[in-house]
This record gives structure tokens, sequence and C-alpha cells, in this order.
């Protein structure tokens, strides 16, 4: 039964599951900023793994890394769930972590050619995705998706805005929850900072329904981990909210602050 609203109302959001610390509910755009290597793509990863593994229809649209590269990380992100950060891992096991997320889909998309329509019917005709979700789909990043304008393609800090929007449309017309990753102009953002700023575009921010802003906590340390602060600047389904991660740089692995203990 879906919650009641303070009026009697259906919940509009009525989460389907929470991957990698974060729940999700249909028809939904999330939005993932952060500066460049502090681990968005991993933590999309991680989100897409914990998701095919429960069933859920998962894929990431890239366009930055090829699928060899994201399965290597998916290998690796199964290793530190094994064996932590820095631990030995067993192959049998980490077999079995790949094994229930082997219906993930990882697509390299192009930067000139992939609009999110092409990576619609992409997922629709090619991968089965059902035309009424649930499903999780990530796209890294946002930027780089191209969009059409009246006299061509539109150049990067003009289409922002209108990417989000499309996949803010794509998200309602078929239930699925979708997350974008975002690349900040600057690490450095104080309260009271317009966040349309801070990416580039002020239209970005009101298309999305949930943002969140990842920063780094302090310094690499010499193992290639760092700390994590994560700031929920926008949340249409409950307060803001401020929780801690680590990114565990060996194994491309976003740690929650339950497995903190396993970094070693």
């Amino acid at each position: 039964m879906p919650r009641s609203g303070t009026l009697g109302n259906p919940q509009p959001y009525t989460f389907f599951g929470t991957f990698a610390g974060l729940p999700f509910w249909p028809g939904g755009l999330t939005l993932l900023a952060a500066a460049p290597g502090i681990g968005k793509t991993s933590w999309l990863l991680r989100m897409l793994l914990e998701a095919a593994s429960q069933g859920v229809s998962a894929a990431l649209g890239c366009y930055e890394h090829t699928p060899e590269e994201l399965k290597f990380r998916l290998t690796m992100q199964a290793e530190a769930l094994v064996a932590g950060a820095h631990g030995r891992a067993d192959f049998g096991q980490v077999e079995a972590k790949l094994a229930g997320a082997s219906e993930t889909v990882l697509l390299s998309l192009s930067d000139q050619h992939d609009t999110v329509r092409a990576l619609e019917d992409t997922l629709l005709l090619d991968y089965g995705f059902l035309s009424k979700g649930p499903a999780l789909v990530a796209v890294d990043y946002l930027s780089r998706i191209p969009v059409v304008g009246l006299t061509g393609m539109l150049p990067e800090d003009q289409k922002g805005g209108e990417a989000a929007a499309a996949l803010r449309d794509l998200s309602r017309r078929h239930g699925w929850a979708i997350i974008a990753a975002a690349a900040l102009r600057s690490e450095t953002f104080n309260a009271g900072d317009e966040l349309s700023a801070l990416l580039g575009d002020e239209r970005v921010p009101y298309v999305a329904d949930r943002v969140l802003l990842v920063r780094r906590a302090e310094t690499v340390q010499a193992c290639g981990c760092v700390a994590l602060s994560v700031h929920t600047l926008k949340d249409r389904t409950g307060p803001a909210r401020t929780w801690k991660m680590q990114f565990w740089g060996e194994r491309f692995f976003p740690a929650l602050e339950s497995e903190f203990h396993r970094h070693g």
C-alpha cells in the first residue's frame, strides 16, 4: 500500500530499493555532483551491482569509459565486498558476487551520436527493459550527453539543462529511476552558494528531483583511500542530510559508514 500524504493523497515517492546506501523511487532523476577523480563512476557501478543482484533491471550509459574498464572496476568492487580495502580476496567468492550482477548492462556511448532518445531505444529494444519500470539507469556524465538544437549539436556549456530535462522526461515516461553524474566547476562549495553556478547551467538543479554533492573530507591517504562527505542539496522525497563515505581507490569502491571497519 502506498503511504498517504498529509491530506490523504497517495505519496508519490514510494521507494523500490536502496542501492549503495541511496533509496530510489520510480520516475525520479537524481544528480550526483562531484569533482573529477572522487569516485562518481564507482558509486554508480556499486548501485547497479546491488540493483541487479536484487533482480532490478540496471544499466550504465557511459561517455567516459569502455565496457572493459567498467567490468574491471566491478571486479575490484566485488573483491572489496569480499576482502575489504586491502585484503586478499578469494576468487570463488568474487565470482559469486559478480554472478548476481551478470545482467547489468554496461554501454559505451558516443558524445556525438548517443542522445537520451538513443539510450532509451537501446534499453527497450536491445535489452528488453520494461516500458514501465522499475529499473535503475545511470548516466556518466551529464554534460557529455549530445543534445540537438535548431542549428545542430549544442556546445557543452549550453546543453546541461536540456540533457537533464530529457533524462527527467525519460524517468517519468517509463517509471525508471535515473541517476546522472555531473562534473563540478569547483570542489569549493559554501552554504549560500548558487548550485547552478557550481554546475555551469542554472536549469540543471531545478530539473532534478534530488541533487547530491560529494566532497573530499581530507587528503588522499598513501594507500589511495580518502574520506568523503555527501551532502543532499535538494531532495523532493525528504529533508536534506549529510553523511560520511570512504573511497577505497585501489578497488574503486565507495564504502558506506557501516563498512569503515573493513578498511584495515
